[in-house]
């Protein structure tokens, strides 16, 4: 009897350039965070208002006034992140964000790769330093 050859092992390829679908999938996961334990949008998290204070206005904190100021902001912080209300709630709108993003690439995959093939290709081209949808 013939002996079976070794199964070949798929080989996996590596996610070429930026996908914007996946930077707007962390974002929205980042802006779920930051607003659930710091008040704030992810930028306003990283720069606060951009004035000569760095404070977010509105009671959010930013990364800025955690360096300055860790004593009168870290309580306030491990007080929001021990609530387990507000950690639950963060899961679910991660989960559901999740959840849309994944079913809007299934239904909407034609689209995206008419978008691609016909626009982002010509202006930024195929490769590794390539921006696609």
């Amino acid at each position: 009897m013939a002996r079976r050859g070794k199964a070949q092992r798929k080989v996996r390829r590596r996610q070429a350039g930026i996908k914007v679908l996946n930077v707007a999938e962390a974002y929205v996961q980042g802006a779920i965070i930051t607003d659930a334990f710091f008040g704030t949008s992810p930028i306003g998290f990283l720069f606060g208002d951009a004035g000569p204070s760095f404070a977010v206005s509105g009671g959010g904190v930013s990364l800025v006034e955690m360096v300055r100021s860790p004593d009168t902001v870290l309580p306030l912080i491990g007080a929001r992140l021990m609530n387990p209300e507000k950690v639950l709630t963060v899961a679910l709108k991660s989960a559901g964000a999740n959840l849309a993003f994944r079913m809007g690439r299934k239904l909407l995959r034609r689209n995206i790769q008419s978008l691609n093939k016909n626009f982002m290709v010509p202006i930024f081209g195929r490769g590794s330093s390539g921006v696609a949808l």
